[in-house]
């Protein structure tokens, strides 16, 4: 089996984890926690770099999350109806890796405030359990991704520094997604 092949499979595979939706007892529970706020075509729910993002649950219509690069954008995936955005980067504070905005014309989206979503998923496992499966998923899939470039060390040819920043960045990325998938099913995962 090719790579392409592998990666093909590993995708289709871990599609139900990475982008599950939630039902009404769930939405439920999370309702009291956030706001409601409408949205129209090209507007961002959050900007790559953002840091502290609560959760958004896609209410109606449909967001996208992407990467821009060099002029050249590539969608990382979709939410509609009941779906939400979001990775490891919100459990622990960090940055968000990517860019939402709204695809569909108009698009109502329930906004839960960080410190509300942790909160959330402390107290409530009904509600915590596909959201932080799906996180962890959709990091390991960004990992796997040959065309994500996620975190961009710029420095000059041969520069010491500058590998000693990327080469900690990846190990700090590896610990993470290590940390937390162990912390969620008792495994570690490879870093691709």
């Amino acid at each position: 089996m090719s790579e392409d092949d592998k990666d093909e499979r590993f995708y289709r595979d871990t599609e139900a984890i990475a982008s599950p939706t939630l039902d009404d007892w769930q939405l439920a529970l999370l309702e009291p926690l956030g706001h409601r706020r409408m949205l129209h075509r090209g507007e961002l729910v959050f900007k790559a770099g953002q840091r502290d993002l609560g959760l958004a649950v896609v209410l109606s219509g449909e967001v996208e999350a992407f990467e821009a690069r060099d002029g050249i954008e590539q969608i990382l995936g979709t939410s509609g109806p009941r779906g939400f955005v979001g990775d490891v980067a919100m459990l622990n504070g960090t940055s968000a890796v990517a860019s939402v905005r709204v695809k569909a014309e108009e698009s109502e989206i329930l906004e839960i405030p960080a410190a509300e979503l942790r909160r959330a998923l402390m107290e409530l496992p009904g509600v915590s359990e596909p959201i932080v499966n799906a996180f962890i998923m959709r990091r390991q899939r960004l990992l796997r991704d040959r065309e994500f470039v996620g975190l961009r060390v710029v420095a000059t040819d041969g520069s010491r520094d500058g590998h000693l920043i990327h080469d900690s960045s990846t190990k700090i990325i590896s610990r993470i997604g290590s940390f937390n998938l162990k912390a969620r099913t008792g495994a570690g995962f490879a870093n691709a």
